[in-house]
């Protein structure tokens, strides 16, 4: 994580600078050496640390490239529907990669494990080079010096509620296992499951809803839909209640983000999208990197139900500040 946040910045402004392909050759190239390295090392040192850096720098490219080429390769009309497709792919394979490493890990171990994501790697390679050249954005249009790793100002406000959404999900997704545990409850199994089955159900049934109807049209009611999902967790800690609060906030995810990394994608100029998209990411990141570290204090101090009050009071405010200075922050599409 550590690796993607610093290295995401630097990746959408070179994305920008040299073209698409190459960063998509360079990302998966990365993952391959990194999973053989992996498949070849017998203990925890420091090439183990290096091959993890690699993994991140590497994941950092591939994905600021791809969903860069994403954006320019869709109209404008239809670009909340083309990322929250996009979206999907990275559902699914969060979804289904441990249960398929697991098999593997339980019938070969862990070498062929990684070997296997070696060649899962190596089909982005081949892929990647398959495609025409991606052409990079002029030289002369793309700002020199240390400001070309600073997308525009006005990408502000999607990057900041990127931020606090990072940071509510985050509160969720890390500090529940240890919060169902006290519960009594042994198995969380049906939460991610009804997570990700309602984030993809509600892209592949609204995916348009964004282009249709504006980005904030649809980021208000899905943050009000995250803040009453997370806000369940304070008392809905059954299996019933985490079927139903995983609904809510796989939901709000479903919507959110493609709505979210369309309007920041809207709001830069053509120049600077791979930026746009790098500040993007690493906001949702860092968001749910702080949460760690925010909500670990107030476990501490207060208990796990006060993490997701404060989470909820925080989706519920920056919907509030949001719909206040929603005439300012109106543009053109």
């Amino acid at each position: 994580s550590l690796a993607a946040i610093l290295g995401q910045p630097l990746a959408g402004a070179l994305v920008d600078r040299f073209g698409r392909k190459r960063f998509l050759l360079l990302g998966s190239a990365l993952g391959m050496l990194a999973s053989v390295g992996f498949a070849f090392s017998t203990q925890m040192d420091a090439r183990f640390i290096l091959f993890r850096i690699l993994q991140g720098i590497g994941y950092s490219t591939f994905y600021i490239a791809n969903l860069t080429l994403v954006a320019e390769i869709v109209p404008s009309s239809r670009r909340g529907e083309a990322v929250g497709l996009f979206g999907i792919s990275g559902l699914i394979t969060i979804a289904l990669s441990p249960a398929l490493g697991e098999q593997v890990i339980h019938r070969a171990g862990y070498s062929a494990f990684f070997l296997v994501a070696a060649v899962a790697a190596a089909g982005c390679f081949l892929t990647s080079l398959a495609f025409r050249n991606l052409s990079a954005t002029p030289r002369e249009a793309v700002s020199s010096g240390p400001s070309f790793l600073i997308p525009s100002a006005r990408i502000l406000p999607p990057i900041l509620l990127t931020l606090v959404f990072g940071l509510v999900s985050g509160a969720v997704f890390v500090f529940l296992p240890t919060y169902a545990t006290q519960a009594g409850l042994s198995r969380i199994g049906g939460f991610y499951v009804a997570y990700s089955v309602a984030a993809i159900g509600i892209r592949l049934t609204c995916g348009r809803l964004s282009d249709r109807w504006g980005r904030q049209r649809v980021i208000l009611p899905a943050l009000l839909l995250m803040g009453s999902g997370t806000l369940g967790l304070v008392w809905l800690v059954s299996p019933v209640g985490l079927l139903l609060v995983g609904t809510l906030t796989g939901m709000a995810h479903g919507l959110l983000f493609p709505a979210l990394s369309a309007y920041a994608i809207d709001l830069a100029d053509s120049e600077e999208r791979g930026r746009s998209i790098g500040a993007f990411s690493t906001a949702m990141l860092l968001g749910h990197a702080l949460a760690s570290f925010i909500f670990g204090i107030v476990a501490e101090q207060f208990g796990y139900r006060l993490i997701y009050l404060f989470a909820s009071g925080l989706a519920v405010t920056t919907c509030c500040v949001l719909l206040h200075f929603r005439k300012e922050l109106e543009y053109s599409r």
